[in-house]
């Protein structure tokens, strides 16, 4: 069963997606805390309004294995530089790794909560149809 056409799945997976890649954006802070001149990235957050404007007009399809592949950008969420000079240290690293592992913990469990939200969603729909399993 294809869930794509159901708003609601869709809204989940693309909520999942932006914060699969912030937990991987944010991974790349905690590696880095001891990178002289390293600045902490975050993506831009996720906003309704910004979500409805990006779903507009839609693109070609590849459809055949001939057609031409584009690269997408590393996160096409947005990346940003979060600088902050209280954490900044003599090496020019303003990574603060409390606060990072802080980020990654929340996103863990907004993750968690979105997949929790889907299972019951797909748990509803299962009984809808009479499928109790």
């Amino acid at each position: 069963m294809d869930l794509g056409g159901f708003k609601l799945f869709a809204m989940l997976e693309r909520r999942m997606d932006w914060l699969g890649d912030r937990q991987r954006v944010l991974s790349q802070n905690v590696a880095n805390a001891d990178t002289p001149n390293y600045a902490a990235h975050d993506l831009k957050p996720l906003r309704f309004d910004e979500a409805m404007r990006s779903a507009g007009p839609v693109g070609v399809d590849r459809t055949d294995p001939k057609h031409i592949v584009g690269h997408p950008p590393a996160s096409r969420y947005g990346e940003r530089k979060m600088k902050n000079s209280e954490a900044e240290t003599l090496s020019g690293n303003a990574v603060d790794l409390e606060g990072e592992l802080r980020k990654v913990s929340e996103t863990n469990m907004d993750y968690q909560a979105m997949v929790n939200i889907y299972r019951k969603h797909l748990s509803m729909l299962r009984t809808a149809i009479g499928r109790n399993s």
